[in-house]
């Protein structure tokens, strides 16, 4: 029995584990992942329940750098200072 591509074209992407979906996160949200990729990461936000509250963290805080960037939103050193120290915190890396 041969398959053929296009028997399968309707069919639902694969699922996807948390931990693949956390390693997309920051690619999706920057629309930066092909389509394929990007449908199974929302097929996967769709029935999971521990992997959204991450992606709208990871949403609120683009967006809070976003007004930080505007003219005159500049974060204080302070505030830069505290932000690093709660990413180190959770076990945030540069560059990892």
């Amino acid at each position: 029995m041969t398959t053929h591509a296009n028997e399968h074209a309707d069919s639902p992407p694969p699922m996807i584990d948390c931990e693949t979906a956390v390693r997309r996160l920051w690619d999706f949200l920057d629309a930066e992942l092909d389509a394929p990729r990007a449908e199974e990461l929302e097929a996967h936000l769709a029935v999971c329940q521990l992997c959204p509250p991450h992606f709208e963290f990871a949403r609120t805080f683009l967006d809070a750098v976003a007004v930080a960037g505007r003219p005159g939103g500049d974060p204080s050193d302070a505030l830069r200072g505290r932000v690093l120290a709660a990413l180190r915190a959770e076990g945030y890396t540069r560059g990892g």
